[in-house]
């Protein structure tokens, strides 16, 4: 059977009704029920959507594709998120450090190394780390 544009917006938009947000997995999926409908012998749509859609899980597991989904996406931003209190916590350890080898020469600054170290602490790492538990605490309740 040909497709025309008139059913792949039908498909599109079922998909969306059916609770499949995500636009790349809508895409997805849109293809290969086109293709399953397109690779069929006979002309009538609706048989060969109902029958495609079954063929898939049903409307079911598409929510839990778009589900699946939310959960890999969530899992990459909180590695980003780790990624990013390892690499600013790594450069508080260098600057503590810094000072504590300034302030046992006796040298000039070792209270500025300290200092930028604790503002680094407390303006950067601080708040990435609440705006992780937020996250996960938003995450654990949807």
């Amino acid at each position: 059977m040909k497709l025309t544009d008139k059913h792949i917006d039908f498909i599109e938009r079922s998909l969306t009704l059916y609770g499949v947000e995500d636009k790349a997995l809508r895409e997805d999926l849109v293809d290969h029920i086109c293709t399953y409908i397109e690779n069929e012998e006979t002309s009538d749509f609706n048989t060969l959507y109902q029958k495609a859609i079954r063929k898939f899980g049903g409307y079911a597991s598409f929510q839990n594709l778009q589900l699946e989904t939310n959960y890999q996406k969530f899992a990459k931003q909180i590695i980003t998120i780790n990624r990013l209190k390892f690499y600013v916590g790594f450069v508080v350890i260098l600057l503590l450090v810094m000072s504590l080898v300034f302030q046992m020469m006796q040298w000039p600054y070792a209270n500025a190394w300290l200092l930028a170290a604790t503002a680094l602490s407390v303006l950067v790492i601080l708040p990435i780390h609440l705006y992780f538990k937020y996250k996960l605490a938003i995450h654990k309740f949807s």
